[in-house]
């Protein structure tokens, strides 16, 4: 090889290195390096953000005012005669029973003391007495009752004179009954008996002797 092929291959050498290149031998082509793929490229478009959640639904609260009424004051319980000879069920009792032998109508003159707040016995009575006689053999006679207001009769189908009431107990009623000989004056028979009416349910039952019959 000649002085002057012998530089001009230095020089070639020279000129590969600097273009950072492979050269092969006698050739004048050069191999290019692999691109990296995995790099990230400054054009490439940001990451969207994801998208913002929706407002929640307002929801509109409704109010409303309710008026509770206050309760009733309670009522102190309402005192009652045991036997109010001017109650319905006392006057229907005695307009039933006709009139006297004379023709006289009946009232109540006596009956069971007492009032609702005292407690009034279970069996209640009244003495209704006829007007038409006007001497001591006035007629009368004895109604009883419940203290609930129910009419159960009268203790006799007839009228007697000197009856009166004399004993009572919460469920029975005593009543004393008199009558004349044919001598005794008016105003002091001669014969007494005592018959009591014991209340059993609504039914009462008489204990003892009836005077005899008109």
């Amino acid at each position: 090889m000649t002085t002057l092929s012998r530089s001009m291959a230095v020089l070639a050498v020279a000129a590969c290195a600097a273009a950072a290149v492979s050269c092969g031998s006698g050739g004048t082509t050069g191999t290019a390096l692999p691109v990296d793929d995995t790099a990230p490229s400054s054009s490439a478009p940001a990451p969207a953000s994801p998208p913002a959640p929706a407002p929640a639904p307002q929801v509109e609260t409704q109010t409303e005012t309710v008026t509770v009424p206050a309760p009733a004051p309670v009522q102190p319980a309402q005192v009652v005669p045991c036997v109010d000879p001017n109650s319905l069920n006392v006057r229907t009792a005695v307009a039933n029973l006709g009139t006297d032998s004379q023709g006289g109508v009946f009232v109540i003159d006596d009956h069971t003391p007492g009032t609702s707040a005292d407690g009034c016995p279970t069996l209640e009575w009244a003495r209704a007495t006829g007007t038409g006689i006007r001497n001591g053999t006035v007629q009368s006679h004895v109604l009883f009752f419940t203290n609930s207001g129910d009419y159960l009769g009268t203790a006799t189908s007839d009228a007697y004179s000197y009856t009166s009431v004399v004993g009572a107990t919460d469920s029975t009623v005593t009543v004393r009954y008199r009558w004349l000989n044919p001598d005794d004056a008016l105003c002091c028979p001669s014969n007494t008996s005592f018959v009591e009416f014991d209340l059993t349910g609504n039914t009462i039952t008489p204990y003892g002797e009836f005077p005899p019959p008109n």
